[in-house]
């Protein structure tokens, strides 16, 4: 692994399109882990990511619950693209889901320091060389996951109010609903999609858990009413039966297996 010292002794171009191709060839391990950020080697030579036509996107969603969780994407051609960051070219969005569990400290599936969430959201893209998730699935850099940690607190997050009254629509299984891009809105702040992450090369956290994801996991939470929260707990699954966890719990990390702790610096004008 390069220090952080030798990556400051190329230029920024170099060092950008180095340092993605360094984290590309990180051995992977199943997802999700616990991680301490005081273990991470730390790098701010990479870009913020880059989030083209997520909540500015002119096209409606749809958001369902699947049973077994509340699943956005959208309903058109034209998906939302990710790029910058670990990322070596353009991934594609797929689709966005949610775990939770019955209570605001065990409903995150990735742990920061040991600490807790009440849910974990999931951006789910696939790499635009191949020409379907399905088809990306088999390959080390199939997938990236843009993960959020949702911390529950007392007074509701207005920028969720649209994304909440579509769950207050879904609660039965197979329902669906249509949803403004807007309804993403909560993502559209700078210190949500600018702020510093964790990066490593990992797997989905549901069936069939293939190796194939470059993982991406904001170190703040984002904040969302309890009350809001609770509209999650309430989706029901099978026999009508609430869905009150849906969390894989923590893997092993294996021999030499890695994460970056990704510090983003503000330039100084």
């Amino acid at each position: 692994m390069k220090s952080k010292s030798h990556c400051l002794k190329v230029s920024a171009s170099n060092t950008v399109a180095s340092d993605a191709e360094q984290i590309s060839k990180l051995r992977a391990s199943q997802s999700p882990i616990a991680i301490s950020l005081q273990r991470c080697p730390t790098w701010s030579s990479l870009d913020p990511l880059v989030f083209k036509g997520y909540w500015d996107n002119d096209s409606d969603g749809i958001l369902v619950n699947t049973g077994q969780t509340a699943y956005f994407t959208f309903d058109t051609p034209s998906r939302p693209r990710l790029s910058g960051g670990p990322l070596i070219g353009e991934y594609i969005f797929e689709q966005m889901h949610f775990h939770w569990s019955v209570d605001d400290f065990t409903g995150c599936e990735h742990v920061l320091d040991g600490h807790g969430y009440a849910a974990e959201c999931h951006l789910v893209h696939y790499n635009s060389k191949y020409q379907s998730l399905e088809a990306a699935v088999p390959h080390a850099d199939g997938l990236a996951v843009v993960g959020y940690l949702l911390e529950a607190v007392d007074a509701p997050n207005p920028n969720f109010d649209m994304f909440i009254e579509g769950l207050e629509q879904i609660k039965k299984p197979d329902h669906s609903v249509a949803l403004s891009a807007e309804s993403l809105a909560w993502m559209n702040r700078e210190d949500v999609t600018n702020g510093s992450y964790v990066t490593y090369k990992g797997s989905l956290t549901t069936p069939p858990y293939g190796e194939c994801v470059t993982w991406i996991i904001y170190e703040k939470a984002v904040q969302i009413g309890s009350e809001q929260l609770g509209l999650l707990r309430q989706l029901e699954g099978a026999d009508s039966v609430p869905i009150e966890r849906n969390v894989r719990p923590t893997q092993r990390h294996p021999p030499g297996h890695s994460v970056i702790y990704v510090k983003q610096v503000k330039s100084k004008l």
